[in-house]
């Protein structure tokens, strides 16, 4: 990880419905006092103030939303620039599917 913010890989899938983000620091985050974990447009919507320490965990839990384009999941550096560390992202989501005929 580096940068102020990244978008990460992890994609909200059109048409899901979701019920949360959760994240834990696999590695020590180093660079910046904290992360949020949000989208583009909301960059702590799943969590913020986020600890950056390996082990450090969220359950961004959110009221059920209806995406309705593939979404990515955005992670935003507080206090400096994300230098070095990883996260791993975990998308809560419903996905109806057409009945098959």
């Amino acid at each position: 990880m580096s940068g102020a913010s990244i978008d990460i890989s992890i994609i909200i899938p059109n048409q899901a419905i979701v019920f949360g983000v959760s994240t834990r620091a696999t590695t020590t985050i180093t660079g910046a006092s904290s992360y949020d974990c949000g989208m583009s447009d909301d960059t702590s919507n799943f969590g913020g103030t986020l600890g950056i320490a390996a082990g450090s965990t969220n359950a961004g839990v959110i009221d059920p939303q209806a995406f309705y384009s593939d979404t990515n999941v955005h992670l935003s550096a507080n206090g400096g620039s994300l230098t070095a560390g990883a996260v791993k992202v975990t998308p809560r989501y419903l996905l109806p599917v057409v009945p098959r005929l």
